[in-house]
């Protein structure tokens, strides 16, 4: 959760001043699990119940984490940020044949995995960058854009509003985020725990303690 929630909302705070300057509106992506939220324990943010942790339940606590803090900071900087969590799907990269990997994974992924299920399941990188570079065009503008925009073209936010600023993705740019699973919650006030809750964490360790909660 460190490297993918915490050190991520750092550096976008430790560079906010410099985005916030642009004569253009800022674009920030986070590469993560956008659209995986599952389980949430609002009382554990973090984790720290061993019997609340595993992978995927760390994974869905940081796609809800991304969410809000993205709208906050959205909602912060009007007309100045776009902020996008993105799941870019199965990314046929380097790294599945590099050396790191066992030779029976890099058999099986580069005489299976590629030949019989690539063309379903595969995202071919150079696509994946184009796309990516995409997440800077008007289809996702800042929150508070100029409204004389044609915002009927704009991409749904992950507040469910055309052009809202914070956008969960798929792997092809279409909104990712599952409106039913904040529907039970009062995502007012869980945005307010979340944006107090991370930024505790900093200030503690900006001061060299540890963060435990």
């Amino acid at each position: 959760m460190s490297l993918m929630y915490y050190s991520r909302m750092k550096a976008i705070l430790n560079m906010l001043p410099l985005l916030v300057q642009s004569t253009i509106p800022a674009t920030v992506v986070s590469v993560y699990a956008s659209g995986l939220e599952a389980k949430l324990y609002q009382d554990d943010l973090s984790l720290r119940n061993l019997e609340h942790y595993s992978y995927s339940q760390a994974r869905s606590h940081m796609v809800y984490l991304h969410a809000v803090f993205f709208e906050k900071l959205a909602e912060q900087n009007p007309g100045k940020l776009r902020l996008v969590h993105i799941f870019p799907g199965l990314v046929q990269g380097p790294s599945f044949d590099g050396p790191d990997n066992p030779a029976w994974f890099r058999f099986i992924w580069k005489w299976i995995v590629v030949p019989v299920f690539g063309r379903w399941i595969l995202v071919p990188a150079e696509e994946s960058g184009q796309r990516m570079l995409s997440l800077a065009s008007p289809l996702y503008p800042p929150g508070g854009a100029d409204k004389s925009s044609n915002q009927a073209d704009a991409m749904v936010g992950m507040d469910g509003k055309p052009g809202s600023g914070a956008y969960g993705l798929t792997w092809n740019g279409e909104n990712n985020t599952k409106p039913t699973r904040y529907a039970k919650m009062d995502k007012s006030e869980f945005s307010k725990q979340v944006w107090e809750h991370t930024n505790k964490a900093f200030e503690v360790i900006k001061a060299g303690q540890v963060f435990t909660e």
